[in-house]
């Protein structure tokens, strides 16, 4: 009796262990029915205006004068605000495994949009434009001008993001009506840390 319980208890150890050490570990930058957020559990924000431009502006929610990061949000044209209409945060998590929580922003309206992902580094955070990266990762598979996957109503459209940290790979899976691609319903764009392409400023 005492015997074939140690036997399960084996069996259920080493099958837990495989189990475990298959499972990548993969997050979706942009998790399905997830709102931007202007505040999470560790930051709040503010809107700032700075000359023409306006912001959106992260602290720290326990030290409320360490601004974290900011996006350009809009601008002012002839005196008139020209901006997105939904932004903010919609994912906070470690993704490198070094400690320090990561971000994903999202903001957009009926033209166009924008998910960018800051990754902590040493003391800072690097801005990576998931969509861009993903043009570039679309013009050296295909050999051909990227579409813009910012685009809301284009032949082509960025339907998941997700990041496989145990393989350190992003995938941006691209849903596409393209007559160049015909032949594919489904691209999926497999991006290396190294062909990341940082936020313009």
């Amino acid at each position: 009796m005492i015997r074939s319980f140690s036997r399960a208890i084996c069996i259920t150890l080493v099958v837990t262990s495989v189990c475990f050490a298959q499972t990548p570990d993969k997050t979706r930058l942009f998790p399905q029915n997830t709102r931007p957020r202007k505040v999470t559990q560790t930051l709040t924000s503010i809107e700032k205006r700075v000359g023409d431009h306006l912001y959106q502006v992260f602290y720290l929610r326990n030290q409320p004068k360490h601004e974290v990061f900011r996006v350009n949000i809009g601008f002012y044209d002839k005196g008139q605000l020209v901006s997105d209409w939904s932004y903010g945060l919609v994912l906070e998590k470690d993704m490198n495994n070094d400690g320090t929580l990561d971000y994903v922003w999202y903001g957009g309206d009926d033209t166009g949009q924008r998910l960018l992902w800051f990754l902590s580094k040493d003391d800072h955070y690097e801005c990576i434009d998931v969509y861009k990266s993903a043009e570039a990762a679309w013009t050296k598979r295909f050999k051909s001008a990227a579409p813009d996957l910012g685009e809301v109503f284009g032949d082509n459209v960025a339907a998941d993001e997700v990041w496989d940290g145990l393989a350190h790979i992003l995938t941006v899976s691209v849903d596409t009506n393209a007559q160049d691609v015909a032949k594919l319903h489904k691209v999926n764009l497999k991006i290396s840390p190294t062909e990341f392409v940082s936020c313009s400023r």
